[in-house]
C-alpha cells in the first residue's frame, strides 16, 4: 500500500503532469480513495482450513462441530461451536458436556478453559489440537475425524422433579454412611436439576479414595437452587449447594470440576 501511494505521488511530480496540468488535485484524491480499502481493513488472523468452517460463516444453515481422536486409546471427543459465547466439549462415553470459554494467547494460540480456569483444549495458530484433563496426562495431540452433528441441547425434562430427586438418592449413598438428603427449589426444570446432580455425583466419584471417610467431609445434604448471573458451588457444614442459571443451557450449571474443587479446597 505504501508503494502504491508513493507511485501516485511520483506520478504527480513528473514533468509531463506538471506541464499538461491534466491531473488535478481532485483526481489525486480519487486515486487515494480507490486505494483506501487496503488501509481500512485490519489484519486478520489466518484460520487453519480445518477450523475455518467452525470459526466463520455465522449465517450457516446448520451449526457445525468436529470430532477428534487423541491419545494411545484413541479417546474421542467433539468440539462444538454452535453456541455464541462458549465452545462445547464432550468425550465419548461421558454424559457431561463442558461449556468452555475461549482465550487467545500471545502467539495466536487459542486456549479453551473450563469454569474453574483449567485449560482443556489448546488450538495452535497452525491448527494443531491438544486435549488435556481426562486423558490423565500432560496433554495429548488430537487428530480430526471430520465434521459431525452439533451436540443436542440439554434435557428439557427427565420426569417429575420428585422422580428426579428420588433417582439421585441412589447416586450418593456410596459416599456416606448415612442417607444424603437431596432437595431442589420448586420451579426448577427437572432436566436442569438432573444434570446438576449428575455433575455432583461425577465430582464425588473423582475425589481421592477414602476422602469422604472423615466425619468433617461427610455430605449431609445436596441443595439445588437458582442463581441470577452465573453458576456457583458452595460447601459448608456438610451442605453442598449448587446454583444453576435457567435458560443458559450447558453454561448455566457448574461442571464436575467446579463441584470437586469446592469439596476439596477446604480439606
Amino acid at each position: 500500500m505504501v508503494q502504491r501511494i508513493r507511485a501516485i505521488l511520483c506520478y504527480w511530480r513528473t514533468p509531463q503532469v506538471s506541464a499538461t496540468r491534466h491531473l488535478s488535485l481532485g483526481m489525486l484524491l480519487g486515486l487515494l480513495w480507490a486505494a483506501s480499502p487496503c488501509l481500512a481493513q485490519p489484519t486478520k488472523r489466518e484460520i487453519p482450513p480445518i477450523f475455518a468452517q467452525m470459526f466463520s460463516d455465522p449465517n450457516a444453515a446448520a451449526p457445525q462441530a468436529v470430532s477428534f481422536s487423541a491419545g494411545p486409546d484413541n479417546q474421542r471427543f467433539i468440539l462444538d461451536r454452535s453456541q455464541p459465547r462458549v465452545v462445547l466439549l464432550q468425550f465419548d462415553g461421558d454424559p457431561e458436556v463442558w461449556a468452555l470459554t475461549s482465550q487467545w494467547g500471545p502467539r495466536g494460540d487459542e486456549f479453551l478453559r473450563n469454569d474453574i480456569g483449567e485449560v482443556m483444549v489448546r488450538i495452535t495458530a497452525f491448527g494443531g489440537v491438544t486435549i488435556y484433563g481426562p486423558l490423565g496426562n500432560g496433554g495429548g495431540l488430537a487428530a480430526s475425524m471430520g465434521r459431525v452433528r452439533s451436540l443436542p441441547a440439554p434435557l428439557h425434562s427427565a420426569g417429575s422433579l420428585k422422580a428426579t430427586l428420588e433417582k439421585a438418592l441412589g447416586w450418593f449413598d456410596k459416599f456416606s454412611n448415612r442417607t444424603i438428603r437431596v432437595e431442589a427449589t420448586r420451579g426448577l426444570a427437572p432436566g436442569l436439576v438432573h444434570e446438576a446432580l449428575e455433575r455432583a455425583a461425577q465430582a464425588m466419584s473423582r475425589a481421592p479414595r477414602g476422602f469422604f471417610g472423615h466425619p468433617e467431609r461427610q455430605v449431609k445434604r445436596i441443595r439445588i437452587q437458582p442463581s441470577l448471573d452465573r453458576p456457583s458451588v458452595t460447601w459448608q457444614a456438610g451442605i453442598l449447594t449448587i446454583g444453576v442459571v435457567p435458560g443458559r443451557g450447558y453454561a448455566g450449571r457448574p461442571s464436575s470440576a467446579a463441584v470437586l474443587l469446592a469439596l476439596t479446597s477446604g480439606s
